[in-house]
């Protein structure tokens, strides 16, 4: 079977003799160059121990997370079971207690939130700090939860890892050998890179995991790893020999290098960062008793620079990231930015370690410190936020499977690759979890037909002239099932599939379907859906449809409630409002005014 077989990745093992010695040779003659290692007088100095704070909040507790940032701040969990948010100019937005001792695995989602809590304990919070549920996962979490496109998202443990979308339910999990203590890790084609805790021959051994949790090879390096760090184009590797590499995903479907080149260091690198702006990356290696970044154009893994990065000692490091105009890296005692031509933009002496426990830097360059009196400073250090070069990124993708082709001559016969049976089966999957196996299937049946829904009416309209049978209209037992299904796919790619069937010619019969299972779905990232049922309430639906009317009344709360974002509620109660209007049912305005009534005290908890 394949994911028996043992794999060694050019990182960095080419296949041929002839290439072993032209890549030994490459990597002997670059670890003993002589480069000039240069470091720069900073641009600017500052001390953080007298300097007064931009802004500070009161947390309710010593912080136990990192800070974790947001579109509108920065949000925290502390000792005090309480999760904090502020804005960027340190106005607290919210503060809400969790159930369960707090861990420091916090990641975000967008504006959402996934918190473990008990060690085990994995629950999506969202934008406004309800907590949407809480799942126990089977093992001790010990590492931060990892988000993939469609909002899934990974959790590992000590020998294992699972998956979970973003209704909570879970997708599947796996058993494996002790995991090293890196983070799971994302290659280009959405696959997952786990490096296992025990080498093989002296080399680093890594699973790799389809996102539906089919182990889909055994990879062994050429060293031992010392860093890893995903980017738009696979995992960016560090080995301890100091080699350098990009892994990616073949056209074949096998994870390879991309390239591979020496650091001119003769140790590893500690820390990886990957920069989305220049979309270049920083290798962060020790150099005697500093630090020296190494520039590399991650696509090609040319050397663009490097240099020795202010007085951060590598023992003492602590946290290093990208910026708009470069790199941030921080140890105990001081912190400074840096641009790709080692510029140091500024160094700043921290305050004692006695009085913090945490740091983050914000992309609005705010060193943010949760000091242990339960505040959380931050210091405006850099008024500059564009870079002075910017690469144009791809754009993020949402989904991991593609619709099927239509077929004209099953379309013609009535032939339904999704059969009731199929959809029987899939529902049944859904209701008991760990369908992973089976899921790119699903989900790819699933976005077929859902295609197919949207075109019928399209091609019902283009015919209006003529007689058109529409499957999918005389057909409603079939196409509750499929709704339905749409609704409980734990991702986040359907609700665009509602949205425009929101926004189709549709009769009121299949409206009360589409608009009740959008509700269902409830996840509404643009506000597309909410946008579409506002248009239906303006402009389609009759005062007399009293039970459709109803019908968007729950649609509307169940969206807000799940998104949990200021803008959408208040859109929300614009929609259920227009619904007071006399020329609607008593029962119509009655209902209206109930859920109101909820969304109000939504934004009240």
């Amino acid at each position: 079977m394949e994911n028996e077989k043992w794999k060694w990745i050019g990182i960095f093992l080419p296949k041929s003799k002839k290439n072993i010695i032209k890549a030994f040779i490459l990597t002997f003659l670059i670890s003993n160059s002589s480069f000039l290692i240069f470091s720069q007088k900073a641009l600017r100095t500052a001390d953080l121990t007298t300097q007064e704070p931009s802004w500070q909040a009161v947390i309710g507790g010593v912080a136990v997370s990192p800070c974790i940032e947001t579109s509108y701040g920065v949000a925290l969990l502390s000792d005090g079971r309480l999760l904090s948010a502020c804005t960027s100019a340190g106005n607290v937005i919210w503060q809400r207690s969790i159930k369960g001792r707090p861990s420091p695995y916090i990641s975000a989602f967008g504006d959402f939130l996934y918190v473990v809590t008990d060690s085990s304990h994995l629950s999506l919070v969202n934008p406004s700090g309800l907590t949407l549920w809480t799942v126990n996962c089977p093992f001790k979490i010990t590492d931060f939860p990892l988000v993939g496109r469609d909002g899934r998202v990974y959790v590992r443990g000590k020998k294992g890892i699972a998956c979970y979308g973003i209704d909570g339910n879970r997708k599947w999990k796996a058993d494996t050998p002790e995991l090293a203590a890196f983070s799971i890790e994302i290659l280009d084609d959405g696959s997952l890179l786990l490096v296992l805790k025990n080498p093989k021959n002296n080399c680093s051994v890594a699973n790799r995991y389809s996102p539906f949790g089919v182990r889909l090879e055994d990879i062994t390096f050429s060293g031992i790893v010392s860093a890893l760090k995903t980017c738009e184009k696979g995992v960016l590797v560090s080995l301890k020999n100091g080699s350098l590499g990009l892994v990616t995903v073949g056209e074949n479907g096998v994870a390879d290098s991309k390239w591979v080149n020496g650091s001119g260091n003769t140790v590893g690198a500690f820390s990886i960062c990957y920069s989305p702006e220049t979309l270049n990356s920083a290798f962060f290696f020790q150099n005697s008793s500093r630090t020296e970044a190494v520039i590399v154009k991650t696509d090609s893994g040319e050397i663009l620079n490097r240099f020795q990065v202010g007085q951060i000692a590598p023992a003492d490091f602590k946290l290093a990231r990208s910026t708009p105009s470069g790199f941030f890296i921080s140890g105990s005692y001081s912190a400074c930015e840096f641009n790709e031509e080692g510029t140091i933009l500024y160094v700043a002496k921290l305050p004692q370690t006695s009085k913090w426990n945490s740091m983050f830097y914000t992309n609005k360059n705010y060193i943010v410190l949760c000091m242990k009196d339960w505040t959380m400073k931050a210091y405006l250090m850099n008024q500059t936020t564009k870079s002075k070069k910017t690469a144009k990124s791809n754009p993020a993708q949402i989904s991991y499977i593609k619709a099927k082709a239509p077929n004209p001559i099953a379309d013609e016969y009535g032939i339904r690759e999704l059969s009731l049976q199929k959809m029987s089966e899939i529902s049944d999957a859904f209701k008991k979890g760990d369908y992973g196996l089976h899921e790119e299937e699903y989900l790819s049946l699933l976005k077929t037909e859902a295609d197919n829904y949207i075109k019928s009416y399209s091609t019902q309209a283009a015919f209006q002239s003529r007689t058109y049978n529409n499957f999918f209209a005389e057909n409603a037992v079939y196409t509750q099932n499929l709704l339905y299904l749409m609704a409980k796919t734990g991702t986040r790619e359907f609700s665009l599939y509602f949205a425009r069937l929101l926004s189709s010619q549709m009769d009121s019969s299949q409206l009360l379907s589409i608009v009740s299972f959008a509700g269902i779905c409830a996840y509404d990232e643009n506000g597309q859906m909410l946008q579409s049922l506002e248009n239906l309430v303006m402009g389609k639906i009759q005062p007399s449809e009293t039970l459709l009317l109803k019908a968007v009344c729950d649609a509307t709360y169940e969206i807000c409630r799940y998104m949990g974002r200021p803008a959408l509620n208040r859109q929300g109660k614009n929609i259920i409002s227009h619904l007071f209007y006399p020329q609607y049912d008593k029962s119509v305005r009655d209902y209206a005014r109930e859920v109101l009534t909820k969304m109000i005290d939504l934004e009240k908890k």
